[in-house]
């Protein structure tokens, strides 16, 4: 509930990012150079859980370093660096509200190497602590409504 309205407040996570169908629907045609950033998002589904440098994600791409950081900015509205972080937050979320395994190794599972990193990252995306995420999510019913 919140407490000045008495109204209830649904637990969710905002944090968004832009997917592959929104970027084409966006761009009628993509250039060559531009096209090849469409297949970031599935890399980074498949290793997200791994530190892989820039010149990776950029060769699978068919890409430069440079020209693939212009050509994501460009088409999805942020850095790589800023979606890759966005999409381990989202994850982090995800197995926060299983409450199957402590905050530490959650971060570890979803790429952040840095307890305290991952801490703040998480909070600059969700306005909490992991930890305080985990616990308010844990007192959440099946319908989602939470007391605040």
């Amino acid at each position: 509930m919140n407490a000045d309205s008495g109204q209830e407040t649904r637990l969710s996570t905002t944090i968004d990012l832009p997917t592959v169908e929104d970027v084409k629907a966006r761009f009628d045609q993509l250039s060559a150079l531009h096209a090849g950033v469409i297949n970031a998002p599935a890399y980074v589904r498949a290793h997200f859980h791994e530190k892989f440098p820039a010149r990776d994600i950029a060769a699978h791409c068919g890409l430069s370093r440079f020209q693939f950081s212009r050509s994501f900015h460009h088409i999805f509205g942020m850095t790589f660096r800023e979606y890759l972080l966005r999409y381990r937050v989202i994850a982090a979320c995800e197995r926060l509200q299983r409450a199957d395994m402590p905050v530490t190794q959650i971060a570890y599972a979803v790429g952040f190497h840095d307890g305290s990193y991952f801490a703040r990252m998480f909070r600059r995306y969700t306005g909490m602590l992991p930890s305080q995420y985990a616990r308010l999510y844990a007192s959440v019913p099946a319908d989602g409504a939470v007391k605040l």
